[in-house]
């Protein structure tokens, strides 16, 4: 089912509002609601105003700013980002950690299916699936988070190799690229998270990286430009760095 206004509509248009006017969160001006037809649930994100911040603050996707030019913050995952960080918001209010952690397990699949049915192709929907979900294991799970984050860096280490070896050794080195894929069983239905974060991230590294130099270079040089002619360096990192006003804001994403 496609999201719809509080009234049943179609959702036509986001009401958002940029606040502040120069910041990088918006409010929700009137909620959004999506149907989940595998679970016949209806969510609802609401608006700013109905409960105190952050209900009804988003950042839209919480995609990192140097990573921006590979998947935005905005778009089609848009309506689908504002609904999980609703989600989040509601998980973390809850006393106990486990039912939080199982809360965020099922809003996370929500997420993953609405990105899917917004039209987000398959591979940008997964990796958006695999970030908040290494987000949630990382804060709920306790050790066991730690544990399986662990094991994926692992894993790319060893996909990595594998590649490496195949190409200046010999090309059946590539079996053992399937190692991690193997020891990802041991996790159980999580399984797929961790094949989800491993495989992208050693295909993926190359470009991620380049892409963070390339940042990591024009925001230098721009430094260097603010404090040559008299300006404000704090500002070419904006919006990067949380305001300390929203640094306990909630946001589990």
């Amino acid at each position: 089912m496609p999201f719809l206004r509080e009234d049943g509509a179609p959702l036509d248009e986001l009401p958002l509002a940029q606040r502040p006017a120069d910041g990088y969160r918006f409010e929700l001006r009137a909620p959004i609601v999506y149907d989940d037809e595998p679970t016949g649930r209806r969510y609802r994100a609401p608006a700013a105003g109905e409960a105190p911040p952050p209900v009804g603050i988003t950042d839209l996707a919480s995609v990192p700013t140097p990573l921006w030019g590979l998947i935005a913050s905005y778009g089609r995952q848009s309506a689908p980002a504002i609904l999980h960080d609703a989600q989040s918001i509601a998980a973390a209010a809850l006393d106990d950690r486990e039912a939080a952690l199982a809360q965020r397990r099922e809003d996370d699949d929500v997420f993953h299916r609405a990105l899917r049915e917004q039209g987000v192709p398959i591979l940008r929907a997964r990796l958006m699936w695999a970030w908040v979900s290494a987000d949630r294991e990382r804060t709920y799970a306790g050790w066991r988070g730690w544990l399986l984050l662990a094991q994926v860096a692992l894993g790319v280490a060893v996909v990595v190799a594998a590649i490496v070896l195949a190409v200046v050794a010999h090309p059946a080195w590539l079996l053992l690229a399937l190692a991690p894929a193997l020891a990802a069983l041991w996790w159980g239905g999580l399984a797929r998270l961790v094949i989800a974060l491993t495989y992208p991230l050693a295909l993926l590294g190359p470009v991620i990286i380049v892409q963070l130099l390339a940042v990591g270079v024009f925001r230098a040089v721009e430094a260097i430009v603010e404090v040559v002619a008299g300006g404000d360096v704090r500002s070419v990192v904006r919006p990067t760095l949380r305001p300390p006003d929203l640094r306990a804001d909630g946001d589990a994403r």
